[in-house]
């Protein structure tokens, strides 16, 4: 009887043994079950941003930007307003010898003031610049090998490094016709041994967002824009 006893003692821990073991292999099948099918869901997430969306972090908050030059040359006789200054349409900046009244030609924000009373200009001097700030966008600028991508109307969303936990609607509004560097005169490919490098340009977009809640923006933020291209 105490054989007996110890025979099926031994039966049922060999019994309760291999039970576990298939249940321990029935929970390591399910962890790599789960575990390949998160895989799976992660690449897919990442594959489907990358095919559907273009996104960049060279971008940021910026206006239209509207340069203030004397009509002629001549001595800055008064110069009201640096910059911060909030200022009107047609509102007097300055007043010169000759043709005296300097205006502002929009609503806005003056961003830059490079002139002082009595300085003496020339017709092309640069006085001032006025920012369209009741319209800020956001300006991104778009390697060419990108830009075939880009449409305007697409849907836009924006991050702002500021505003960390708000994503921003936005839409493409505007694709340059030109490069950045197109008018500049000081970008050259051409290196001293007149040999020639080619340099990947880049083309500013602009991008409109809604911020509803008029939440601060501050030219020069930066932001990163995922562009829907799917």
């Amino acid at each position: 009887m105490e054989k007996s006893k110890e025979i099926t003692s031994k039966e049922i821990t060999s019994k309760d043994k291999s039970s576990k073991k298939k249940i321990s292999k029935k929970i390591l099948y399910s962890i790599l079950i789960v575990a390949v099918v998160l895989a799976c869901s992660i690449g897919y997430y990442f594959y489907s941003i990358r095919v559907n969306y273009f996104t960049t972090d060279n971008a940021k908050v910026t206006a239209k930007m509207y340069p203030i030059t004397p009509v002629t040359a001549g001595k800055i006789l008064e110069w009201n307003v640096s910059a911060g200054d909030l200022v009107k349409k047609d509102e007097v900046l300055g007043r010169q010898e000759i043709l005296p009244y300097i205006t502002s030609p929009i609503d806005g924000t003056v961003v830059k003031s490079d002139v002082i009373k009595n300085q003496a200009v020339g017709a092309t001097s640069q006085l001032a610049v006025v920012a369209d700030t009741s319209n800020m966008y956001i300006g991104v600028n778009v390697e060419e090998t990108d830009i075939m991508k880009i449409k305007v109307g697409q849907e836009v969303k924006v991050d702002i490094d500021a505003y960390p936990s708000k994503t921003f609607k936005g839409k493409v509004t505007e694709i340059d016709n030109t490069t950045q560097t197109y008018f500049s005169t000081s970008a050259s490919s051409l290196t001293t041994s007149g040999t020639y490098t080619k340099v990947t340009q880049l083309i500013p977009v602009k991008v409109s967002i809604e911020n509803k809640e008029n939440l601060p923006m501050t030219l020069g933020m930066n932001a990163v824009v995922k562009i829907k291209v799917k």
